[in-house]
């Protein structure tokens, strides 16, 4: 007897009806179709009792007409069970919600309309396999579903894995990428010893989206065993599946607690794993381009690393301002630059990824209300001040024992002690962690004087700095180059600086603090040199932070400043075939052998690589996220060659993505700009200049603002100029946005193109 289980969200009563009727119409003797409402629960737990029910049955049905937490859970427990599933959905409902969360959009569904059509479909024998196993991540075990934007309960959790847990970690955060479909999400949940997710209060669109991933790859992990803490508030409600299994806190204290205890689970979880090895493993399970996110493969990303010119003269401190869009690349320059310092023993190496939102708090009671001058010095001593201060962090740290060894080390790793603990009280914490303490501290120093009264826009400098170093900076400042004479050099590396900053809402004061942190780093440079000492450092930005800094910095040009930017398609397609090589190493045939049994030759008689290179907008992320998607679309519909039909489905997700991270950098930029984008695409036919500009005239009134809009679009290559009849976007052109920007200023009547990945999106099914 085959059992087979329907999970569906009960609201329409006839659509109720319908479900429950094709499930007594398709069942038989042979053959039991029952559905979540014919099953008695009077008297037990309800999330126990669905568990029970997809565990006992042998196939797992379920119904994504409406976008509804309890399904999408039950749907990644089966999935983890290794039930087989299949989708269906009621053509009477919009698949646009589906589309909306990105998650099981891109998966085959059945659709059907009535009775009769639904019971054709649960009659059907239930042929679509099992998800494929996946190889466990020994080096970065843990998986972190990060919530969307940032706040205290973000960065309380990533800090009490990295000096609690003291666990390598990978994570999903949707400010970088704006989309994450379910064959990933079960990428990322099956091949973890642990799973942290967060769940959010609300009904808006950012919420919804956070809680379905949520809701699959808890659902994923329950069900493959895996330990997984899925985090909120004591004071939230969840779906009925999850109300009891949620892990609440109350106070942000409580969560450091939760994830000491939550090691101990992944700890075990790791000693009880035995390894085995997957029988007959197909060519497209082993052949993998990576991740797209360089941190969630931090462990192995030398194993495939293409050392590029900007690599090199980060290395060398050549480089100190790393500068390109998302996607670029940055940091996977800066996390091999990281590793290949450490190597010696003797270099330190301080590697700062703070969160943006770190410095809020410290801007909006202090620079707010200084002058402009005032403003600028101030910054400059902050950040002096936190940079002697991480030196001195990194080197009581990392000689902590060693000190104990060596009696060359000793007294001045003792007097470097004193020095530092009389001047901050940071505690334990990564670096964001230490940064937002550091700046509560300068914010309670300034309540705690005269200078947090009143306007403080004419203070004397000294009064100001004072306030900010607490103790003279001087004595903290020599006891590190004397303790350094000692050691190697040092070398700063700054990540993520700007990761919650977009071009619409950069500031003057957003400028001053990369201003103030690059002079502030030329001065300690200055300082080094003066005691024949090596400091090296490197600041990543995106492009966009860049073009602030050249409006706003007057000495700019002393910047030894990088470009990151690909141009070069042939350099882009050794870093492809670079890392699928590096994924199959004990493959013993040629390459070209390899990869013509991994994919097909051509797409709509364009060649594949001019295929995935096309569409990726010449990003590294999004070429790897598009074949990717393709490579796991052709997984799990058990293909054994990538075809066709999975790229352009890969495309347009893909293009889904590029569209919600350009419309939201939009939001941000014009008010009620939300859907500008999509009216755009709409009227992409014979699109010029002077066509753009009046359709977004209804929501752009304000010629700056449109002027911001469309430099926005001419950097994310979004929308390219005709050079004749051929579209010429910012990567044809040397990243020059100005080339561009005079073109179209030229002439009104100049021909403009939408980028095809973006045009995907919109014009598939």
């Amino acid at each position: 007897m085959t059992s087979v289980f329907i999970a569906y969200a009960s609201g329409n009563a006839y659509h109720n009806q319908i479900i429950e009727g094709a499930a007594k119409a398709a069942s038989s003797t042979t053959r039991t179709v029952t559905a979540w409402s014919q099953k008695d629960i009077s008297g037990s737990p309800i999330a126990q009792s669905v568990e029970g029910w997809i565990e006992n049955a042998d196939a797992f049905v379920a119904d994504i007409s409406q976008v509804n937490p309890n399904v999408t859970y039950e749907l990644g427990y089966a999935i983890g069970l290794g039930k087989p599933v299949r989708l269906i959905r009621s053509s009477y409902s919009s698949f646009q919600d589906v589309k909306n969360v990105g998650l099981l959009d891109t998966l085959g569904h059945d659709a059907y309309d009535q009775q009769p059509a639904l019971t054709k479909i649960l009659m059907r024998k239930d042929e679509t396999t099992t998800w494929s196993q996946v190889v466990r991540n020994k080096e970065q075990p843990l998986f972190i579903l990060q919530r969307p934007g940032s706040g205290d309960v973000n960065g309380r959790v990533v800090s009490a894995i990295k000096k609690i847990a003291r666990v390598r970690f990978r994570n999903f955060n949707p400010s970088e990428i704006s989309r994450l479909n379910a064959s990933e999400a079960y990428q990322h949940a099956a091949c973890s010893f642990g799973v942290v997710a967060f769940w959010m209060d609300g009904t808006d669109e950012q919420a919804v989206r956070n809680n379905q991933r949520a809701a699959f790859i808890y659902g994923v992990a329950r069900g493959r065993n895996i330990p997984a803490l899925l985090i909120a508030h004591e004071s939230m409600e969840l779906p009925l599946d999850l109300q009891d299994q949620a892990d609440r806190f109350f106070k942000l204290s409580e969560l450091d607690k939760m994830i000491g205890e939550f090691r101990n689970h992944v700890a075990d979880a790791q000693n009880d794993f035995v390894v085995v090895k997957p029988q007959n493993e197909r060519l497209l399970e082993q052949l993998t381009c990576g991740d797209p996110v360089a941190e969630n493969e931090a462990a192995t990303l030398s194993d495939h690393f293409l050392q590029t010119d900007g690599y090199r003269r980060t290395l060398e401190g050549a480089a100190n301002l790393l500068v390109g869009r998302k996607g670029s690349g940055k940091t996977a320059i800066f996390l091999q630059a990281r590793d290949r310092t450490r190597a010696n023993k003797d270099n330190i190496v301080i590697d700062l990824t703070p969160d943006g939102h770190q410095l809020i708090k410290m801007k909006e009671f202090i620079l707010d209300r200084l002058s402009f001058g005032t403003r600028k010095e101030v910054v400059a001593a902050f950040w002096e001040y936190v940079l002697w201060l991480e030196i001195a962090y990194k080197l009581l740290e990392k000689d902590e024992q060693r000190s104990l060894r060596d009696d060359r080390l000793l007294p001045g790793y003792r007097a470097l002690k004193a020095l530092f603990e009389a001047r901050v009280d940071t505690g334990t914490g990564d670096f964001s962690e230490r940064l937002r303490r550091l700046s509560e501290n300068i914010v309670d120093r300034f309540k705690a004087s005269s200078l947090g009264e009143g306007e403080i826009g004419q203070l004397a400098s000294s009064k100001v700095l004072e306030a900010i170093y607490g103790h003279d900076l001087r004595q903290l400042r020599d006891g590190v180059m004397d303790y350094l004479r000692l050691k190697g050099f040092v070398f700063f590396l700054f990540d993520n600086l700007d990761r919650f900053w977009t071009p619409g809402g950069f500031t003057d004061d957003d400028a001053l603090i990369v201003i103030g942190l690059a002079e502030s780093m030329q001065e300690i440079a200055r300082k080094f040199r003066r005691k024949n000492l090596d400091f090296r450092w490197a600041i990543f930005v995106r492009s966009d932070v860049y073009e602030f800094l050249i409006r706003g910095m007057a000495d700019y040009g002393k910047l030894a400043v990088q470009s990151l930017e690909w141009g070069d398609r042939a350099l882009l397609k050794v870093l492809f075939e670079q890392r699928l090589q590096a994924s199959a190493p004990r493959l013993e045939e040629s390459w070209s052998k390899t990869w013509a049994r991994a994919s097909v030759d051509t797409v709509d008689g364009v060649p594949i690589m001019d295929f995935l290179i096309d569409g990726s907008m010449m990003r590294p992320r999004y070429l790897i996220r598009l074949f990717e998607t393709a490579r796991r679309r052709a997984v799990t519909f058990n293909r054994q060659q990538i075809d066709a039909e999975d790229y352009r489905v890969a495309l347009r997700e893909l293009g889904w993505q590029v569209l919600e991270d350009l419309d939201r950098e939009i939001s941000d930029l014009v008010k009620d700009g939300a859907d500008l984008l999509f009216e755009i695409l709409q009227a992409r036919q014979d699109l010029t200049i002077a066509k753009l500009r009046y359709i977004a005239a209804k929501r752009v009134p304000d010629q700056d603002d449109l002027a911001k809009l469309i430099d926005v679009m001419l950097w994310n290559g979004s929308i390219g100029v005709l050079d004749g009849n051929v579209p010429k976007y910012i990567f044809d052109t040397g990243y020059k946005r100005q080339y561009l920007a005079a073109i179209i200023n030229a002439d009104q009547n100049t021909g403009l193109a939408l980028h095809p990945t973006l045009v995907a999106a919109v014009a598939g099914p």
